[in-house]
């Protein structure tokens, strides 16, 4: 295994890991309690991750096929068992790849639900039959990039019976779409953010307007002001208003040399 290969599954296993010790936790406080739990994985792929699967995470990789089993089987795969799991998948042919997977493997749950469709549209489609006294449901948002819009989460937060995990790509998205020297963005990355932030006013939190005067007048000269830190802040904040509060305000970066992608 090159070091590359090695950083990166090693930041992949961080991630999912932690994710796997919160649902064996999660299952093991809702064991007790009378109530129907739901796992959904909203970009669930083939249920391994495959080269090229994860953008950046995952580019320059020769052969990652086995690198890590993906947070869908591993969700799977605990020993206490959700009521149901809902898988999402863009892609027919991993999804199919998933559902041959399954069936291969025995003594994994029957009663699982695969959707193809994009992960936006599914979740708004499920989360009225989230909304309901008896139901409870972690939903893991493991995205490759902007995907996941504001309307999205704001959706997931008003049924207030969800966890959530979301992997917010601060780096590798946001910050790369804005120019450190003037700020500038294409309107197809402004619209990016606008979906990834909703009504939430990102331009004034990132970037910064400052007048300067030349022998031609005053001119407005903008430039960056926010940190990859400060913006996945800014997330959380954002979070925070619609989630009523509840929300950690740490998070577990990833990246490499200590930099923070997502």
């Amino acid at each position: 295994m090159t070091s590359q290969e090695d950083f990166y599954k090693q930041h992949t296993e961080k991630k999912l890991k932690a994710v796997e010790a919160y649902l064996e936790k999660y299952l093991q406080v809702m064991s007790n309690q009378q109530f129907e739990t739901i796992y959904i994985d909203a970009f669930a792929g083939s249920g391994t991750l495959p080269t090229g699967q994860g953008g950046e995470l995952f580019k320059g990789i020769e052969d990652a096929k086995a690198i890590v089993e993906g947070s869908a089987l591993r969700a799977l795969k605990l020993q206490r068992k959700f009521s149901r799991y809902i898988l999402i998948e863009k892609d027919a042919k991993k999804l199919a790849e998933f559902e041959s997977l399954v069936l291969e493997q025995p003594g994994l749950p029957q009663d699982i639900e695969f959707r193809r469709g994009d992960a936006n549209t599914e979740i708004l489609d499920i989360c009225p039959s989230l909304n309901k006294p008896k139901v409870r449901s972690v939903v893991f948002l493991d995205p490759f990039g902007s995907q996941v819009g504001w309307s999205t989460l704001t959706a997931l937060a008003a049924t207030e019976h969800v966890d959530l995990w979301y992997l917010f790509p601060a780096g590798l998205s946001v910050n790369r779409q804005i120019s450190n020297s003037d700020a500038k963005m294409t309107d197809e990355q402004e619209r990016s953010l606008d979906r990834l932030f909703g009504p939430n006013d990102w331009r004034n939190r990132f970037i910064r307007k400052e007048k300067q005067s030349d022998l031609f007048g005053d001119i407005e000269k903008l430039s960056k002001s926010a940190t990859i830190d400060d913006i996945t802040r800014f997330k959380i904040e954002c979070l925070g208003n619609i989630f009523k509060g509840g929300v950690l305000d740490k998070w577990l970066p990833l990246g490499r040399d200590g930099a923070h992608w997502y």
